[in-house]
Order: C-alpha cells, then structure tokens, then sequence
C-alpha cells in the first residue's frame, strides 16, 4: 500500500506542534522561578513577533475598521487574556493540571461555536460529552492536594481553555482576503502592547539581565522561536495537508504529554483522581466527536 506522503507530513507537523505546545507548559512553569508570567509573556512573543515579520514582512492596510477591530479582539483574547491566565495559573498549580484542561479546549470550541456561528450544531453527542468533560473537571479541581492554592490556579487554567475556544471561534470569524500569517502577527502585536501597558501599570521595568541566565535563555528561546514561531506554522501546514479537524484530533495528546513531560522535568506527581479526571474529559471529548 501506497503512503501518501503529503498526510505522512501533515500528521507528522501536528503531531510535533503538540509536542512542542504540550512542553511550552512544563516551560513556562521552569521560568517562574526566575522571572515573572508577563515578563515571560513579553520576551515570548516579542521574539515571536519578529519571527512572524521575517517570514511574512509583507504589510497591508486594513478593508475597514471593523477588521482591525476584530484582529485586536484576536490579540485581547488569544495572546492577552488567555496567556495571562495560563501563566498565573502555573503558579499556583502542577503543569500536569494546566494541560488537562487545555485537552477540554476543542468542546468548549463546539459549544461555543453552536452560538456564535450558523453553521456549527449542537448535537446530542456534544452535550453528552461536555457533561462527561465537567464531572472529570470537577474531579480534577476537587482533588485534596493543597486544596485552596491548587485550586486558584485549576480555574485560572479552566478560564484560560475556554478564552482560547473563544478565541478560536472568533480566528473562525475573522475577515476574509488576509494571509494567516499577517492575521497572527496582528494579533501578536496588540497583544505584546497590552502586556507592555500592564507592565507599565504594574510600575515593573523589563529584566534584561535575566536573559543571560542560561536557563532563561533557553526557556524564552524554546517559548518564542519553537512554541510560538516555528509551531503555527507547522500547525499550518497540518491543517493544509490533513484537515482542521484530522490536525485538531492531536489537541487530544496534550494532557498526555504534558503530564509526561511534568513528570519527568518538574518530579509532579499525578493521582488517581486526578488520573480518572483526565480520563473523564477524554472521553467526554470522544462522545462529542463520535458520529
């Protein structure tokens, strides 16, 4: 039998973009023994940002002020509010934690989408599933480990996965006639302003010094030219050789790898309820997709 070498690609980028995305997690965790999440936040996509400008440096004006509107919506939501949350939940919370409800991202996507879209139904599958997802969420955030603070951080990352299904609703939405990476780099750009005027309202001056500290260094690297350059574009090219929803599937490994990668880089531990929670929202995921 044939292999098709163009699918062999496209799931050999998304798989490796969700590798990437599922380390970004353990990461950022590593960096907040030395700098700040929006200090990270800001070196991150500062990087990135130039990435996206070397690439694609071409610039166009806008159709009207209802895009630009929408590609700042894009940045606020998907760079802004939903990095802000995933960093500060890592603070309070395991890696381990923030990837198990990352992998809930493409059902509230569905949910979402049934609202904000005409061609998205919300069938009785999805429903069932989501139901399956939030008795596994509930597990997750009642586990007994250092309840209180755990918890702050569990639903600071429970708030961040359905930003990002937002925000992906709202990439759905976006203007039509723009290449996908001047979109990208619109949205990274409001979102670096946003974070430098929080910075500047925190009364915070950016710690350069710190970049020639080894492990920042690498970590920043990693977040800005892998995780936030190198990764959209090979998510990208995934959906162009296999599909949307083929590439999206692979979301489905992020709790897996995360936790892998928790495990083995930051010694987390993992339960059995938080273990059986996971599993939950897999299979609440499972319900949803099934035909």
């Amino acid at each position: 039998m044939a292999i098709d070498r163009k699918k062999l690609l496209g799931h050999i980028f998304a798989f490796t973009t969700i590798v990437i995305w599922s380390i970004a997690f353990v990461s950022n965790k590593a960096l907040l023994s030395y700098i700040t999440p929006i200090e990270n936040m800001i070196f991150r996509f500062a990087i990135a940002y130039f990435i996206l400008l070397i690439i694609y440096p071409q610039y166009r004006m806008p159709n009207s002020l209802k895009d630009e509107i929408h590609f700042f919506i894009l940045g606020f939501l998907g760079i802004f509010i939903y990095f802000i949350l995933e960093n500060f939940a890592l603070e309070y919370t395991q890696a381990t934690n923030v990837g198990l409800y990352m992998g809930s991202i493409p059902l509230f996507t569905a949910i979402f989408a049934h609202f904000m879209t005409k061609d998205e139904e919300l069938s009785k599958n999805i429903i069932i599933g989501f139901i399956i997802a939030i008795i596994g969420i509930g597990l997750i955030l009642l586990e007994g480990s250092k309840f209180e603070l755990r918890l702050k951080g569990d639903l600071l990352a429970l708030g961040a996965a359905m930003i990002f299904s937002l925000y992906s609703v709202m990439l759905k939405l976006a203007p039509k006639g723009y290449n996908y990476i001047l979109i990208t780099r619109k949205s990274f750009f409001y979102g670096l302003i946003l974070m430098m005027i929080y910075q500047l309202i925190a009364g915070g001056s950016l710690p350069i010094s710190k970049l020639l500290i080894p492990a920042v260094a690498l970590n920043i690297a990693f977040l800005g030219i892998l995780s936030s350059g190198l990764a959209f574009i090979l998510w990208q090219q995934g959906i162009e050789r296999i599909g949307s929803i083929a590439t999206s599937n692979y979301i489905y490994l992020v709790p897996l790898i995360t936790a892998i990668a928790g495990i083995l880089l930051l010694d987390e531990k993992i339960t059995m309820q938080m273990s059986i929670g996971g599993l939950l929202i897999l299979m609440g995921l499972y319900a949803a997709q099934r035909k």
